[in-house]
Formats: C-alpha cells, sequence, structure tokens
C-alpha cells in the first residue's frame, strides 16, 4: 500500500502541474494581416486588401470559427451604443465628440471635394448597404466573452497614423495603411490566440472612414492548453481505475 500511495501521489502531482499550465498557458505571439489598396473605391479593385482577408481568414480557422458582423440588421443613424449582435456592444464618438454613426450613403456628407467611396468609405458586404461611419475620432468593440481575433475593412483611409489598439494584458497597437491622400481600402486584422481581449478601439483621427465586415473569433483555449487538458483527464482515470484496483485486491 505504501508503493501505491507513492504512485498516486506522483500521479496527482502531474495532474497539478498539468492544470496550473492550463491556467497559465504560454501565449502565442500577436500575428497581423494587412493590406491596402490606393484609389479602391470597391473590393473588386481591392486585390491586396482581399488577400489579406482570407490570409487572417485561413489562419483563424484554425481556431475556430469567425464571426462577421456586417451592420446589415443595425438601424440607421447615430448611436452612443449599439449592440449590433450579442455579445457585441459598440461605441464611440466622433471627432467632435459627438456620437458616431451606422448609414448606407456618404453623398450627404458636405465637403470639399465631395465624397466618393475611395474618400469616404462604402460598404463592403455583398448585397449590402449598411456600414460603419467614423467622422474622425474612435470606435470602440466590446466583447462579453473576449476575442482572441479581430479584422475588418477600412474604406476612405486617407491620412497616416491611424491605428488599432487594445490590451492583450500589455498596450498594443496595430498600424491602419494609408493608401495615401486619394484614399482607398484597407484590411487589417490580428490574432492574438489565447489573449481573450476585451475591447478593441478603432482611432481614424481627423479621418472620414467607413468600417465593414468586421470578423472576430470568440476566445479559445490555446492548443497546447487543450493538450495539456486532455493529459490531465487522462491522468485522472488512470488514478480512479488503479484505486478501484487496490480496493479489489486488498478485498
Amino acid at each position: 500500500m505504501t508503493e501505491m500511495r507513492a504512485t498516486r501521489g506522483t500521479i496527482l502531482g502531474a495532474v497539478t502541474v498539468s492544470l496550473a499550465l492550463i491556467t497559465a498557458p504560454a501565449h502565442a505571439a500577436l500575428i497581423t494581416f494587412t493590406g491596402t489598396d490606393a484609389g479602391a473605391g470597391s473590393l473588386a479593385t481591392a486585390p491586396n486588401s482581399v488577400a489579406a482577408a482570407g490570409s487572417f481568414a485561413a489562419a483563424v480557422a484554425a481556431l475556430g470559427t469567425e464571426n462577421t458582423l456586417t451592420f446589415e440588421s443595425s438601424p440607421l443613424g447615430t448611436f452612443s451604443s449599439l449592440i449590433p449582435v450579442s455579445g457585441v456592444t459598440l461605441t464611440g464618438t466622433n471627432v467632435n465628440g459627438n456620437n458616431q454613426s451606422i448609414v448606407n450613403t456618404t453623398a450627404n456628407i458636405n465637403i470639399t471635394p465631395p465624397c466618393n467611396n475611395a474618400s469616404c468609405g462604402y460598404n463592403t458586404t455583398p448585397g449590402g448597404s449598411n456600414f460603419l461611419l467614423l467622422f474622425g475620432g474612435t470606435a470602440t468593440f466590446s466583447f462579453s466573452a473576449g476575442t482572441d481575433a479581430f479584422g475588418a475593412y477600412l474604406s476612405g483611409v486617407q491620412n497616416g497614423g491611424e491605428t488599432i489598439s487594445f490590451s492583450d494584458g500589455t498596450s498594443e497597437s496595430v498600424a491602419i495603411p494609408s493608401p495615401g491622400f486619394g484614399g482607398g481600402t484597407a484590411f487589417v486584422g490580428f490574432m492574438d490566440a489565447g489573449k481573450s481581449i476585451a475591447s478593441i478601439t478603432i482611432n481614424v483621427n481627423n479621418d472620414i472612414v467607413g468600417v465593414d465586415d468586421v470578423r472576430y473569433l470568440a476566445s479559445v483555449p490555446e492548443p497546447a492548453s487543450l493538450a495539456l487538458f486532455g493529459g490531465a483527464l487522462t491522468i485522472l482515470a488512470l488514478t480512479r481505475r488503479r484505486k478501484r484496483n487496490a480496493s479489489a485486491t486488498n478485498a
């Protein structure tokens, strides 16, 4: 019986180590996906952006199911706080400190020269019309369950220095590439496995930018953590089996 107790103690110690590693996994590095197309006023003329979105989707598929937020069911007009889909809350203020908007056109923006798709943004959802319009300022997406990946098409980008910022335990910032003063289309995405990011903010300064087809992934355990968890369960099963066998022998 002494030998049995020592073996069981060793096994339970291994279980403890495995479970500890699950609760504090070694996180993968931040991976970014970007593409930009100068002058592009539709995805048909934005091959680099579309390719970046495809690479992002392929990478995310290895972690789980990509969710896409299209704004097609969101009400048109300004909002202070919007829930476009369950588990996601959208807030933000424009460059004047007012609310941001869901729109289906930029024709009513009074600027010189007048807006076009490349300079002020457009819908990128096939067969859709709505998109998030940022009149400068910021937009923050908050995820009730956290997210490990985020990406979006950004159209009308003209200025440099625009970013997507978030915290994964440390402050992170991903640059939004600028197609140039004439505007165009960009895709920006990133994957940060195991970090369960609570909120992500798009910062466009004084630019007019359309945001659409926002992709995100509900937080999932990292593969290494899943393997450790499976190993822990196996060890627990072996421990119980040996305990039953010992009890039967002693009987």
